[in-house]
């Protein structure tokens, strides 16, 4: 059988339609993550007005400590050392977790809703797209490749990677 360059691209983009959530899934899928976004989000303000207090009590502290060395003269040189160097490990990880925190700030909504209009068209977007394109959009959903057996596509190891996650999520 002599398969034509078209006929394979004809059977990819069949198997993208295949995989590829409805629209209706995927506003369900939107709607549960920035749910869970949402409540993740509001933990991640608290840790980082936490690390905020954290960091600015220590503030507090190493001031007070440069006063007892520097004017009151009531600590050595030693014993205010120890204590500056024990002061700003702990400044240094407090400002670490409220950077950390300041990370997890994405734009999660914007992120799914280009996922909301690419995912459910994906076949399309195959069809339209550049041979670099159709590679890198191959590699995404097939990265163990895809064979043909002289009639269809055969998936072979792991297959949608991009799609299976969604099958994951139930909703109520």
């Amino acid at each position: 059988m002599n398969v034509t360059k078209a006929t394979l691209e004809g059977l990819f983009a069949d198997e993208l339609v295949l995989l590829q959530p409805t629209p209706g899934h995927m506003r369900l899928l939107k709607e549960s993550v920035l749910q869970i976004w949402k409540a993740r989000i509001a933990t991640v303000r608290e840790e980082i007005v936490t690390a905020e207090r954290a960091a600015k009590a220590i503030r507090e502290k190493l001031d007070r400590l440069d006063e007892a060395f520097l004017f009151d003269r009531s600590i050595d040189i030693d014993t205010y050392d120890r204590h500056a160097e024990k002061l700003r490990k702990e400044l240094t990880l407090a400002r670490i977790d409220r950077h950390s925190g300041k990370l997890e700030e994405l734009d999660v909504e914007g992120i799914l809703t280009f996922a909301e209009r690419v995912l459910p068209r994906a076949a399309d977007l195959w069809r339209q797209a550049s041979l670099e394109q159709r590679q890198r959009f191959q590699q995404l959903f097939f990265p163990d490749g895809i064979a043909f057996d002289g009639n269809r596509l055969i998936r072979t190891g792991v297959t949608e990677p991009a799609f299976s996650y969604l099958r994951e999520i139930r909703t109520e």
